[in-house]
């Protein structure tokens, strides 16, 4: 009778053990999938924002680059002698994406090109049936961007036309072929990582694959049969230009595999292409793989518990959601100051965007202003009534305006130097009280204009400096021109220096306007004017601190910015005393 008794109560404390052992169990795994799908949605949406700032950073450097192929084509207004030669080597070197620039003329003749051993000279486009994109942009005056292709040339990429006219009539066009090797090298990956990146346009051609398994220039929707209709489906919005997030299994010779995928659209003129990042399923499962350890670790000790200390049950499975909690809490929050810094990167980028944008409108208000000038004066001098002092004052105003054009470029390519690391310095002893004369006599015309006096209290036994002196000359007539732009009538501008340790300070105080101190950290900033306007006041593009700033950092030395409103603006810099 005890022994049925005592095997009954062993059966029931066996059913209560696997009863709460199997509890402890199904509730490990659906605490394990909550936090898998937690991670995971917080994993895509970090893949998510770097994808954007991937696009956005492709997007950038394309559009820039197209630029200064703009400049170039507008600088002249007409064909130069050279045929653009010395302006293709410098934006060649400077753009670093091209794999030629060629000039096809009004003719569809291939007539000149930078590197002379790529360029097909002779070739013509009526001949051989390649008209539609140079026709197109002579009949638009737009920029166009090919398709990419496999080019003669034996490259992947996309040809770029921009149009060349003079005085409305059609010269020909420049044509860039960026190949997608350079573009990528701008964007180099981790070589260890498990994820993967692939491009792909607006009509489903494979422009790039990361992986390897298909090829550049095939359409993913040929391989449907191969990709699935999941896969599919994520192609066909980023072909419709969206942005999201997406999860498919892909079919592999060690057999399925669970894949997340964010893509984001790149904006290129006329073409439209997306990125994609993939990453394996199961690097969610890299990250929260401590989670899982102590997960199980906490079950196991749990049934062991059961088995001995029953009643100890309820404080075990309340400490294993507490540490469940904390460490879920962690990751989180690893995860959330992740993709907050990422979404900062990508708003700084969308910022400098908006400025770009502010940039090329004022680009545009600095080119055409002169060249109305330029074709106004030009008109006047047509006239066979026109004064012999006004037709010299006419072909003056002609030749500032040449000028202040060339300064233009001058100041694109100078920005563009500095932020490619391609400016070079020939650092040597200089004078300061040299170089500070020599700007001031070229500055001194625009300052007695203005009515503004300038001063040098520079004393004459001042020790040199170790700089570049042209650079150095670059920096004073850009901190004079400021200051006497900004300060009115009847003020003054005063350079001073002095010796600190190794170092000489300079210092160039206006009595000005002054700078509000919410605009004074941002002054040194590439495009940033306080007033963006096509209508401001002061002329400029908003370059010509950061270049000042690109060049003294380029000679070891430091600038900064001192403001009051209404009483005027300090620019302070440092170089090494060449008695060092």
């Amino acid at each position: 009778m005890w022994e049925k008794k005592n095997r009954w109560n062993l059966v029931i404390f066996a059913v209560i053990v696997l009863l709460l052992v199997g509890s402890i169990f199904f509730l490990w795994m659906k605490a394990n999938l909550e936090v898998r799908s937690i991670v995971e949605e917080q994993y895509q949406t970090q893949q998510l924002i770097l994808t954007q700032y991937v696009s956005s950073s492709i997007a950038e450097l394309l559009n820039e680059r197209v630029l200064l192929l703009e400049v170039v084509a507008r600088k002249q207004q007409g064909v130069p002698e050279d045929l653009f030669m010395s302006e293709f080597e410098t934006v060649y070197a400077v753009a670093d994406i091209y794999y030629v620039l060629e000039f096809i003329d009004a003719g569809g003749t291939v007539v000149s090109g930078y590197p002379a051993e790529r360029v097909p000279h002779g070739y013509n486009l009526y001949s051989n049936d390649m008209t539609w994109a140079f026709e197109h942009v002579r009949d638009t005056g737009q920029v166009y961007v090919s398709e990419p292709v496999t080019t003669m040339e034996g490259i992947f990429g996309a040809y770029v036309w921009v149009p060349v006219f003079e005085n409305g009539q059609f010269r020909g066009s420049i044509l860039g072929i960026v190949s997608d090797e350079s573009i990528l090298e701008q964007f180099e990956t981790s070589s260890d990582s498990k994820s993967y990146v692939y491009i792909v346009d607006d009509s489903g051609m494979i422009l790039y694959d990361e992986s390897g398994i298909f090829e550049k220039g095939a359409s993913y929707l040929d391989h449907g049969d191969s990709v699935g209709d999941e896969r599919l489906r994520i192609i066909e919005e980023q072909m419709r230009g969206q942005v999201g997030n997406g999860k498919y299994w892909l079919e592999t010779p060690e057999g399925s595999e669970y894949v997340l995928v964010s893509y984001s659209p790149i904006k290129w003129h006329n073409q439209q292409w997306s990125v994609g990042l993939t990453s394996p399923g199961d690097a969610v499962d890299d990250i929260i793989i401590s989670v899982y350890v102590k997960l199980f670790t906490v079950a196991a000790v749990s049934v062991l518990f059961i088995l001995f200390v029953s009643s100890q049950v309820y404080f075990i499975l309340l400490n294993w959601n507490k540490t469940l909690e904390r460490e879920v809490e962690r990751k989180t929050a690893e995860l959330q100051q992740s993709n907050e810094s990422l979404t900062s990167a990508n708003t700084k980028l969308k910022e400098l965007d908006r400025l770009k944008n502010e940039f090329l409108s004022m680009v545009s208000h600095e080119l055409k202003t002169p060249l109305t000038a330029m074709k106004t004066s030009s008109e006047f001098l047509l006239e066979d009534t026109c004064d012999p002092n006004v037709r010299k004052q006419m072909l003056a105003l002609i030749v500032r305006n040449v000028d202040r054009q060339a300064r233009l470029v001058d100041d694109l390519l100078d920005i563009s130097r500095i932020e490619s690391n391609r400016m070079k310095f020939n650092i040597e002893p200089v004078s300061l009280q040299e170089a500070l004369e020599h700007s001031l006599e070229t500055i001194r015309r625009f300052s007695e204009s203005k009515g503004v006096a300038l001063v040098n209290d520079v004393p004459s036994s001042m020790e040199a400096v170790l700089a570049d002196k042209d650079k150095l000359v670059q920096v004073f007539v850009n901190l004079l021109n400021n200051a006497v732009k900004f300060t009115p009538r009847g003020g003054k501008v005063t350079v001073r220096a002095r010796e600190i340790g190794d170092r000489v300070e300079v210092t160039v105080t206006d009595t000005g306007i002054g700078i509000d101190q919410s605009h004074l950290d941002h002054v040194f900033d590439k495009f940033y004017q306080i007033d963006s306007t096509s209508t401001r006041a002061a002329g400029g593009c908003g370059l010509g601190l950061a270049i000042t700033k690109g060049l003294i950092e380029g000679m070891d030395g430091s600038i900064r910015a001192e403001s009051e409103p209404c009483t005027g603006s300090k620019f302070i810099f440092t170089l090494i005393r060449a008695g060092n």
